[in-house]
């Protein structure tokens, strides 16, 4: 009965373990002007090539989220001038998850 108990806490707490394994998201906010959008992050603007995740979004608004740097973005949506302004960035970025 003993090894019963100590086994079925020893399962219990392995399930506790793996069960509450969090992914890393970073704390952003959505920022969008007319030259794109971007994810801010620590104080730097990354332009976001795959704008129909951040569409749900507002600007302004805080999300989580993950996203990878990518050299260049092939987005039929990019490479069209909305206007003449600068936006200093950081780079491309796609993201894998936001909410």
């Amino acid at each position: 009965m003993k090894k019963l108990y100590s086994s079925a806490i020893g399962i219990l707490l392995l399930g506790i373990f793996f069960g509450c394994k969090k992914d890393n998201y970073f704390a952003a906010t959505v920022v969008r002007d007319c030259t794109g959008t971007y994810l801010r992050w620590q104080d730097k603007d990354y332009h976001v090539c795959n704008t129909e995740k951040t569409e749900p979004f507002e600007n302004g608004a805080k999300v989580k989220t993950l996203f990878n740097s990518i050299k260049e973005c092939n987005s039929p949506v990019i490479g069209q001038p909305v206007c003449d302004m600068y936006h200093q960035n950081e780079g491309w970025i796609e993201i894998s998850i936001i909410k």
